[in-house]
């Protein structure tokens, strides 16, 4: 198999214990042509000094203020000279083949834009289990994930090569020309949502986005974030860039019956979250849609430019997706049963 240059980009805030511990697996990789080029979003736990001193050969790029996964990995995609773009969070041990199988994949097809792998768990002892994280992911019409395999024992049951509809940010192999020819992540998004849209955005230019799970790693769930957010201020995220991106890809046609839709899903989880007591969490989501009122115009600018060069149809697009309400999905199973770990992704 061919061996091109891959950039491996790491976003890093004030991740200095995950860096002690989850970097060394990045230096073990079989693959023999890569670079690593890790973006410090202003830490001021030591991160960069400890890079510095234990990690000479990796380009370091600290930036003046926490811009968020998004322009993030615009920045480190600006300083990369591989042919393609490996974007990976701070929190993940990666199997020393996982840039081998990828790639091979990626070599072989070029409608590939985007591939990704099998992730699984590292839990809060950071024992690794054999848990399934996602083997890739899918998306409903009104624009909510839903990871493949999620808590799932796993036994082989996803392993085979195949499409999905996005990669999460978090382990995305992307082609570079593809990457710049899109304009890389919204960097109004920061993050959440930002590597859907992503791959919506290549799938509009009529490329594929795959998952190879014999590429796999362990991913340390929501470490990144998990300390820096809460949970109120990651709705506000996750619905703000998700209506932003529903707005941004969807074609006028679709969008006038899927906008309706979303909206009321909207405001019945914000009466849901009323009647629960989550005032905090209806109160950000709500914002959500403030915000994307007041920002209406920027998005109809970047709307205008995806929607001039997109090269395939929203029927095609519809067929990937699914198409019942996850939102509606998860409520129904928080009346099951409260207490069910569904309900704490509801409120992710």
């Amino acid at each position: 198999m061919n061996f091109p240059l891959i950039s491996i980009i790491i976003i890093n805030y004030n991740g200095k214990d995950l860096l002690k511990r989850f970097l060394p697996s990045i230096l073990n990789l079989n693959y023999p042509n890569y670079e690593v080029i890790l973006v410090d979003n202003a830490s001021t736990d030591g991160s960069i000094e400890f890079l510095k001193n234990n990690y000479p050969k990796f380009k370091i790029i600290r930036v003046d203020k926490n811009y968020g996964t998004a322009e993030g990995g615009n920045i480190g995609a600006r300083y990369a000279k591989g042919e393609y773009l490996f974007f990976i969070s701070n929190d993940m041990e990666l199997d020393k083949y996982i840039l081998n199988y990828m790639i091979e994949r990626m070599d072989e097809d070029k409608c590939i834009g985007i591939c990704t792998c099998k992730m699984k768990r590292i839990n809060e002892s950071g024992e690794k289990i054999n848990i399934i994280d996602s083997v890739g992911a899918d998306l409903d019409i009104s624009g909510f994930p839903s990871a493949r395999g999620i808590n799932q024992i796993d036994y082989g049951q996803y392993d085979y090569f195949t499409e999905v509809f996005f990669s999460f940010g978090g382990a995305m192999l992307i082609r570079k020309k593809i990457f710049d020819r899109i304009g890389g992540y919204d960097s109004l998004f920061f993050t959440l949502a930002d590597d859907i849209d992503l791959s919506w955005r290549v799938r509009l230019l009529g490329y594929k986005v795959m998952v190879e799970p014999k590429a796999f790693l362990y991913h340390q769930s929501s470490a990144t974030l998990g300390l820096k957010l809460r949970r109120s201020q990651k709705r506000f995220l996750s619905e703000r860039n998700t209506l932003r991106m529903l707005l941004k890809n969807y074609s006028l046609t679709y969008l006038s019956f899927i906008l309706p839709l979303y909206l009321i899903i909207f405001f019945a989880e914000i009466c849901f979250f009323i009647v629960v007591g989550r005032f905090g969490i209806a109160k950000n989501v709500f914002n959500s849609l403030i915000w994307n009122i007041k920002n209406l115009k920027t998005t109809l600018l970047k709307r205008k430019d995806i929607q001039k060069v997109r090269k395939i149809k929203d029927r095609d697009i519809f067929i990937l997706m699914l198409k019942r309400s996850e939102k509606i999905r998860m409520f129904w199973d928080y009346l099951k049963n409260p207490n069910a770990k569904h309900w704490e992704r509801y409120f992710r």
